[in-house]
Protein backbone atom coordinates (compact mmCIF):
# COMPACT_ATOMS: atom_id res chain seq x y z
CA UNK A 1 0.00 0.00 0.00
CA UNK A 2 1.21 3.09 -0.83
CA UNK A 3 0.25 6.95 0.49
CA UNK A 4 1.48 9.82 -1.73
CA UNK A 5 1.14 13.53 -0.05
CA UNK A 6 2.58 16.42 -1.61
CA UNK A 7 4.80 18.37 0.37
CA UNK A 8 6.10 21.61 -0.86
CA UNK A 9 5.83 20.85 -4.59
CA UNK A 10 7.60 17.08 -4.02
CA UNK A 11 5.04 14.27 -3.54
CA UNK A 12 6.49 11.71 -0.24
CA UNK A 13 5.85 8.07 -0.28
CA UNK A 14 4.41 6.32 2.96
CA UNK A 15 5.27 2.56 1.58
CA UNK A 16 3.52 -0.25 3.82
CA UNK A 17 6.03 -3.19 2.72
CA UNK A 18 4.86 -5.23 5.49
CA UNK A 19 2.16 -6.27 8.58
CA UNK A 20 1.47 -9.05 10.72
CA UNK A 21 -1.52 -11.36 10.02
CA UNK A 22 -2.18 -11.86 13.42
CA UNK A 23 -5.40 -9.89 14.56
CA UNK A 24 -4.82 -7.27 17.19
CA UNK A 25 -2.47 -4.50 17.32
CA UNK A 26 1.10 -4.72 15.47
CA UNK A 27 4.31 -2.91 14.75
CA UNK A 28 3.80 -1.92 11.05
CA UNK A 29 7.43 -1.72 8.83
CA UNK A 30 7.45 1.16 6.76
CA UNK A 31 10.06 1.37 4.10
CA UNK A 32 13.38 -0.28 3.66
CA UNK A 33 14.35 -2.42 5.90
CA UNK A 34 11.49 -0.96 8.13
CA UNK A 35 12.83 2.37 8.37
CA UNK A 36 10.12 3.72 9.67
CA UNK A 37 10.63 6.69 7.25
CA UNK A 38 8.66 8.16 4.49
CA UNK A 39 10.53 8.33 1.32
CA UNK A 40 11.32 11.23 -1.50
CA UNK A 41 13.45 11.81 -4.37
CA UNK A 42 15.87 9.08 -5.53
CA UNK A 43 14.89 6.71 -2.58
CA UNK A 44 11.23 6.87 -3.37
CA UNK A 45 11.76 5.70 -6.75
CA UNK A 46 14.56 2.90 -5.31
CA UNK A 47 11.61 1.69 -3.41
CA UNK A 48 9.02 1.62 -5.55
CA UNK A 49 11.55 -0.28 -7.79
CA UNK A 50 12.51 -2.80 -5.31
CA UNK A 51 9.01 -3.27 -4.48
CA UNK A 52 7.89 -4.53 -7.83
CA UNK A 53 11.17 -6.43 -8.21
CA UNK A 54 10.41 -8.18 -4.70
CA UNK A 55 6.66 -8.71 -4.98
CA UNK A 56 5.69 -12.10 -6.49
CA UNK A 57 3.40 -12.02 -9.60
CA UNK A 58 0.03 -12.26 -9.44
CA UNK A 59 -0.02 -11.94 -5.26
CA UNK A 60 -1.90 -8.17 -5.91
CA UNK A 61 -5.09 -8.69 -6.37
CA UNK A 62 -5.93 -5.45 -7.88
CA UNK A 63 -3.50 -5.67 -10.34
CA UNK A 64 -2.59 -9.71 -11.46
CA UNK A 65 0.10 -8.36 -13.50
CA UNK A 66 1.87 -6.29 -10.91
CA UNK A 67 5.31 -8.19 -9.76
CA UNK A 68 8.06 -9.97 -10.86
CA UNK A 69 8.90 -13.80 -10.74
CA UNK A 70 12.67 -12.95 -9.58
CA UNK A 71 11.95 -13.39 -5.56
CA UNK A 72 9.57 -16.45 -6.48
CA UNK A 73 12.68 -18.23 -8.45
CA UNK A 74 15.35 -17.39 -5.76
CA UNK A 75 14.34 -18.40 -3.02
CA UNK A 76 12.65 -21.19 -4.43
CA UNK A 77 15.97 -22.59 -5.74
CA UNK A 78 15.66 -21.81 -9.10
CA UNK A 79 18.64 -19.52 -8.76
CA UNK A 80 21.69 -21.56 -8.33
CA UNK A 81 24.74 -19.93 -10.26
CA UNK A 82 25.49 -16.08 -10.97
CA UNK A 83 24.41 -16.54 -14.55
CA UNK A 84 21.22 -17.48 -13.90
CA UNK A 85 20.79 -14.81 -11.14
CA UNK A 86 21.86 -12.35 -13.91
CA UNK A 87 19.34 -13.54 -16.41
CA UNK A 88 16.32 -13.56 -14.24
CA UNK A 89 17.27 -9.97 -12.88
CA UNK A 90 17.20 -8.80 -16.28
CA UNK A 91 14.56 -10.83 -17.75
CA UNK A 92 11.86 -8.47 -15.69
CA UNK A 93 13.83 -5.21 -16.04
CA UNK A 94 12.05 -3.70 -18.92
CA UNK A 95 9.19 -4.46 -17.49
CA UNK A 96 9.85 -2.82 -14.18
CA UNK A 97 11.60 0.21 -15.99
CA UNK A 98 8.05 0.49 -18.03
CA UNK A 99 6.00 -0.11 -15.24
CA UNK A 100 7.37 2.47 -13.26
CA UNK A 101 7.94 5.09 -16.48
CA UNK A 102 4.15 5.29 -16.74
CA UNK A 103 2.92 5.08 -13.16
CA UNK A 104 5.38 8.23 -12.46
CA UNK A 105 5.60 9.73 -15.77
CA UNK A 106 5.72 13.51 -14.23
CA UNK A 107 8.32 12.98 -12.02
CA UNK A 108 11.19 14.84 -11.51
CA UNK A 109 14.13 13.75 -12.95
CA UNK A 110 15.96 12.31 -10.05
CA UNK A 111 12.94 9.74 -9.31
CA UNK A 112 12.90 8.59 -12.92
CA UNK A 113 14.81 5.55 -13.32
CA UNK A 114 16.71 5.30 -16.57
CA UNK A 115 18.58 2.03 -16.10
CA UNK A 116 19.28 -0.74 -13.48
CA UNK A 117 22.45 -3.15 -12.60
CA UNK A 118 22.58 -5.69 -10.05
CA UNK A 119 26.20 -5.39 -8.31
CA UNK A 120 26.77 -7.83 -6.27
CA UNK A 121 24.99 -10.53 -4.31
CA UNK A 122 26.21 -12.15 -1.31
CA UNK A 123 25.10 -14.76 1.01
CA UNK A 124 24.80 -15.29 4.36
CA UNK A 125 23.79 -17.84 7.29
CA UNK A 126 20.35 -16.70 7.36
CA UNK A 127 20.08 -13.83 4.71
CA UNK A 128 21.11 -12.85 1.15
CA UNK A 129 22.23 -9.20 -0.14
CA UNK A 130 21.87 -7.63 -3.18
CA UNK A 131 23.17 -4.38 -4.39
CA UNK A 132 21.49 -2.71 -7.17
CA UNK A 133 22.69 0.70 -8.54
CA UNK A 134 20.18 2.87 -10.14
CA UNK A 135 20.50 5.31 -12.92
CA UNK A 136 18.09 8.22 -12.60
CA UNK A 137 17.15 10.49 -15.61
CA UNK A 138 18.93 13.42 -14.33
CA UNK A 139 22.38 10.88 -14.61
CA UNK A 140 22.69 10.65 -11.18
CA UNK A 141 22.86 7.20 -9.58
CA UNK A 142 22.75 5.46 -5.70
CA UNK A 143 23.54 2.12 -4.91
CA UNK A 144 20.34 0.31 -3.23
CA UNK A 145 20.97 -2.67 -0.46
CA UNK A 146 18.77 -5.54 -0.56
CA UNK A 147 18.48 -8.08 2.29
CA UNK A 148 16.81 -10.85 1.62
CA UNK A 149 15.89 -13.45 4.89
CA UNK A 150 16.39 -16.51 3.57
CA UNK A 151 14.82 -18.73 6.53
Amino acid sequence: MTISQDYVGRNVDLCILETSADPGAAAVFVGISGSGTVSSGPWKAAQAFLKLLMTARGSVAAEPNYGTRFASNLLGGSISTEVRLLQEFHRDLPDILNYLSNAFSDAPDDERIRGARLESFSVRLDSAVMRIRLTFADSSTILAPVSISTV
